[in-house]
């Protein structure tokens, strides 16, 4: 199939622009234009996909690109060994408990009898793992952000190369996605719109607003 030539066109315009903002002014503005085309066109992609082919309307796609940043930063960013000591533990293990809490009460969904025995099941599994995971969060969050909290108040990341966080980052918006479309597909297309708008305010909601 033979590409139209306004499109090479266009294309070779839009790289000479770029390459004369690295020559004219600097190469860091040039990268950072063509890093922000890449990843806008990777968008535009991704809704031509969801809303084109499959008319499916989502508009939580800032969400996953939060989700993304957030990969990249516990993978690459360097560890903090002592706020790690002083309460990264505990954090870990509450992560771990808020996980558990979900399997349990899905396997609790799924496992009790329709009725009220399942409600009742599913509401006590819940407020247990959330007592749980608090009585773990809590301390461990404020024994790590008395540790110069002003510049850093957080373990850091795992200190490796960011090429790997490119996978890690593609799980995580994959197990959110599965989370959203497990609840959503289900309904017409705007109650996926409303269920994406909600997961994207939500999560740019937490990284802004979590010290």
């Amino acid at each position: 199939m033979s590409v139209p030539v306004r499109n090479i066109a266009l294309f070779a315009g839009m790289a000479a622009l770029i390459a004369a903002t690295g020559f004219l002014q600097s190469w860091n503005v040039a990268l950072t234009i063509l890093q922000m085309g890449l990843i806008s066109g990777i968008m535009a992609l991704g809704v031509n996909i969801q809303w084109g082919y499959a008319g499916l309307l989502n508009v939580g796609v800032m969400g996953f690109v939060a989700v993304g940043g957030l990969a990249a930063v516990l993978i690459a960013e360097p560890i903090d060994t002592e706020a790690l000591s002083a309460g990264g533990l505990g954090l870990i293990a509450a992560m771990l408990v808020g996980a558990a809490t979900i399997f349990a009460a899905i396997f609790a969904w799924r496992s009790l009898p329709q009725g009220w025995l399942r409600t009742l099941g599913l509401i006590a599994v819940l407020a247990l793992g959330y007592v749980i995971y608090r009585s773990l969060f809590a301390p461990a969050r404020d024994a790590d952000e008395a540790i110069e909290p002003a510049l850093r108040g957080n373990i850091g990341g795992l200190g490796l190369p960011i090429v790997l966080a490119w996978p890690v980052g593609g799980l995580l918006a994959a197990g959110v996605a599965w989370i959203v479309g497990k609840t959503a597909l289900g309904h017409r297309s705007d109650y996926l719109a409303i269920a994406t708008h909600g997961n994207s305010e939500i999560i740019i909601a937490l990284l802004k607003n979590e010290d």
